[in-house]
């Protein structure tokens, strides 16, 4: 199996930090846009921010009508997801594992879940650990290697 990767451009850093910095007490959560440049590479491009219609410190849902209205303005970009941990919790819930495992292996759609983790009290220049993650359906939950481009 191809080594699975993730690698973060500087735009969508920046993008993400700023919807997390907007709503630091609950999950901030968004899609992660890009491409897969080869099997199990995920190159993220950029990130569009979602509602989370719970409103949770522990917890998030996408507004179904955003969801909706994301996939047919970004036919084909749409490779992940992102949600914050505001309390620090430095891994992937139960429920994110679940989350995980339903739509990468019974759906079978080929998304990456990043999580950021909080708290987010301090300026948004603080570095934040980010889990990068994908559930395969041979190997399991899969702790993907994260790197940061530093250029536009």
């Amino acid at each position: 199996m191809a080594r699975q990767r993730v690698t973060l451009s500087l735009q969508a850093y920046q993008e993400i930090l700023t919807d997390i910095y907007t709503r630091p007490q609950i999950e901030a959560c968004g899609l992660l846009l890009g491409r897969i440049e080869q099997e199990k590479h995920w190159h993220v491009c950029g990130a569009k921010a979602l509602r989370n219609i719970f409103q949770s410190p522990v917890y998030f849902e996408f507004a179904p009508e955003e969801l909706l209205e994301a996939e047919l303005t970004y036919p084909e970009q749409i490779i992940g997801v992102y949600h914050s941990h505001p309390t620090g919790y430095r891994k992937a819930s139960q429920t994110d594992r679940t989350n995980m495992q339903r739509v990468n292996v019974e759906q079978q759609i080929p998304w990456i879940w990043l999580i950021v983790c909080g708290p987010f009290e301090q300026s948004p220049t603080t570095q934040h650990p980010i889990l990068a993650y994908y559930h395969d359906a041979h190997a399991g939950l899969q702790h993907l290697s994260l790197t940061l481009e530093h250029h536009l």
